[in-house]
């Protein structure tokens, strides 16, 4: 789940901080240029992290539903959809 969110939303986290920080992205391949790198190698080094830290919702979303689960663990389906759609209810309701 955390590598689909990575996907899914990294590229987009990197284009968003690319188009709200630009001179972070220059500034990296630069700095790659100093070390005799590549500039795409400069690049990645501000991506990379920011396609990783896109994962870490899923992580947050896992680690809810991980708790959910053995907060109900002596409970069987049925009671369990019945929880489920109350707390759907109470999400609704609260908007």
């Amino acid at each position: 789940m955390t590598i689909i969110s990575s996907i899914l939303l990294g590229p987009a986290l990197v284009v968003a901080v690319r188009s709200w920080w630009p001179s972070l992205f220059e500034n990296a391949k630069e700095v790659a240029v100093l070390y005799d790198s590549e500039p795409a190698l400069g690049f990645l080094f501000i991506a990379a992290p920011l396609m990783v830290a896109a994962g870490l919702p899923a992580w947050w979303v896992l680690g809810a539903t991980v708790r959910w689960f053995d907060k109900r663990r002596d409970k069987d389906i049925g009671e369990l959809a019945r929880d489920a759609a109350a707390v759907v209810k109470d999400v609704r309701g609260g908007l």
